[in-house]
Formats: C-alpha cells, structure tokens, sequence
C-alpha cells in the first residue's frame, strides 16, 4: 500500500508539472529549495503567462509576501484567486484543496497569529505596567494586521478600540468600535462594547443608546446589558423605563453581589420618584444579597425618614414617629457595623433624634 501511495504521488507531480508553464515550474522548484528570492521573481511571470490560474496568486500570496508580513498584497492576491475560480482544487504546499478553502485557511491562520501577538502584549503590560503605552503601540499594530487579513472580523476592531482608548486616542476608538458594529450589527459583542467606549469617552447617552438596545434586542436576558440600558435611560430622565429595565435585569442575574447592586440603583431610583416604600423595599432586598452593603442600609435609613416625613406633612405623627424609630435603629445598627464612619452617623443620629423628637411631642 505504501508503495502503491508513493506511486501516486509520483504521477500526480508528473502530471502536475506537465501542465505547468515553464515559468510556474522554475517558481516551484525555487520555493522547494527554498530560494524565495528567485521565486517572487518568476511567480509574476508564472501569473502573467497563466492568468486565468487561482493557484498561483495564492502560492505567492502564501510563500512571498504572507513571508515577509506583506499583508495587503497578500489579501490582493487571495482575492485575485477568488475571482479566478473559488472552486478549483489546487496545490499548495502539499495539499489539494479548492481556492476558497486555501484562502479561508491561511487568512484564518495569518489573522489569529496577529491577533494573539496583540494579545501577548497584554501580558506584557500587567508585568511592567510602566512601559503600557509602548505595548499598547505594539499592539496596536498587530491589530491592525489581523484587520487587514481579516476586516469581517468585528472582534479585532472592538479590542483596536479598547487600545486606542487607553492610550487616549477616542477620536480611532471612536472610530474602530463603530466599524465593529457595521461589520457585524447583529453581534451582541459588538454592540454592547460600543456603547460601553463610547460612554468611557464622553458621548452623549443618546448616542449610546441605540447600541444597548440593540444588545438586550440580541440577548433579552442578558443582565450586563440589561444593567447598562437602564442606566443611560435613568440618565436621559426616562425613568419608569429605567425601573422597568431594572427589575427585568434582577430576574435574570444569579450573581449575588451583582443582583444587590441592582436593588440598590432600583432604590435609588424609586427614591427620587419619591417611591419611598419602594425604595425601602428595594435597599432592603439589596441588604439580603450583600450583608456588607452599608449604602443600601444608608438607603433604607433615608427610606425611612421620607417616609416619616410624609406622615408629618398629613399631621400623622404617631405614624412619623414609628418611622422615625426605625431610621434610627437602622443606623445605630449600621454605625456598629461600618464603626470606621462612627462620627459621621453619631451627626446622622442627632439630626434624625430631633425630627423624631418634634414628632412625639406633637402626638395628642
């Protein structure tokens, strides 16, 4: 079988070089030898005596340029071949395979091996965080190599974006995070990462607003995204959708310390609704998920007294000294847990002790 196997290779080469020109033919024997010099010189004249033959752009684009990291000629001579033919099998480096799958391998190749040269920078940066900015540049320029192989690729814009960002270029992060999303709008990475820039860089919520609708339009349940939404609606006033998104985020998040902290926005928001019940409510279930969440009882301390001072405005003042009471429970229980922040609540403590005082001495 061995022998019969070797046969075959045989014949095919024989075959193989009986159809070549004799320009293609030196160009091969010269990329065997390893003399590339003499290749690049006759694979042009190979191309322009066999114009109509895919595998030649592609062994050039391949043992030439791909070689000397010529990127652009390279994805030139890759598209040269698909316009050819994308379905003829041809042979490089050993293989046979059509054009199309020869194109899509080696892009794929060439584009993670820039990409994660890229990536090899960051690593560099959490060991020697004073030289970040030479990396970032490092980096950058492979990202921008994996952007020439691959420009469909909307992942490699989004992590450009995230680099020129963090050497202060927003107008090229800008930029990259929104090429992102026009190669691929219909990817939640995409859209979700733009509206995170270009919040970080100072646009406007309106702006960002789209791009985190579409997010949660792509992943309904996804919390991350369902959070940020609600957020740039609390920002631009609209706040009972703000609520809305909240309580929608809450269903769908399993981490503990992440689902108090959207209690906690929940209650702030409905505070400055003046849904002083809500809010308590709301500060109360965010205490239930992170026992350490002293601004959460701080919420609930001042739940209490809007609550209170409610009452007092009816001219219910038993009612207002009742939540009076429990404010000032709360934060006594509060001052002995955050203890560092002692004086602060002790001046918290006078001051609600003579609101509560002014209610007792108006019951009848």
């Amino acid at each position: 079988m061995k022998v019969s196997q070797s046969l075959l290779s045989i014949i095919v080469m024989i075959v193989f070089y009986a159809c070549s020109s004799q320009e293609y033919t030196t160009a091969k024997l010269a990329i065997q030898q390893s003399d590339f010099e003499k290749a690049s010189e006759w694979l042009p004249k190979a191309m322009a005596v066999e114009p109509d033959n895919p595998e030649i752009p592609i062994v050039m684009a391949v043992e030439i340029h791909a070689e000397k990291e010529e990127w652009i000629e390279m994805v030139a001579l890759f598209n040269k071949a698909m316009e050819l033919n994308p379905e003829k099998v041809i042979e490089i480096r050993g293989s046979f395979i059509p054009v199309k799958d020869a194109v899509n391998n080696y892009t794929e190749f060439y584009w993670a091996k820039e990409f994660n040269k890229g990536v090899e920078q960051f690593k560099k940066i959490q060991n020697d965080s004073d030289n970040k900015t030479q990396y970032l540049e490092v980096a950058i320029a492979h990202f921008k190599n994996a952007v020439i192989v691959k420009p469909s690729d909307a992942n490699t814009y989004t992590t450009l974006a995230k680099c020129y960002m963090d050497i202060g270029d927003n107008k090229k992060a800008r930029d990259a995070v929104k090429d992102a999303v026009l190669k691929d709008p219909d990817s939640f990475d995409s859209n979700f990462s733009a509206g995170q820039i270009l919040g970080k860089i100072g646009e406007g919520t309106k702006d960002i607003l789209p791009y985190f609708q579409k997010a949660v339009e792509i992943e309904p349940s996804n919390s991350k995204a369902l959070r940020e939404l609600a957020g740039v609606y609390y920002d631009i006033g609209e706040k009972e959708e703000s609520i809305k998104i909240f309580t929608n985020a809450i269903k769908n998040e399993d981490d503990k310390i992440i689902k108090a902290d959207l209690y906690y926005n929940l209650g702030v928001i409905h505070n400055q609704m003046k849904n002083y019940e809500e809010s308590e409510i709301a500060f109360d279930e965010a205490v239930f998920y992170n026992d350490k969440d002293y601004e959460a009882m701080l919420g609930m301390v001042n739940s209490y007294e809007n609550i209170a001072a409610e009452f007092v405005q009816n001219e219910r003042f038993n009612d207002a000294y009742k939540w009076y009471r429990k404010a000032e429970k709360k934060l006594k229980s509060l001052r002995d847990l955050d203890f560092e922040n002692e004086n602060i609540y002790d001046q918290q403590l006078k001051v609600l002790r003579q609101k509560r005082d002014y209610a007792e001495g108006q019951i009848k």
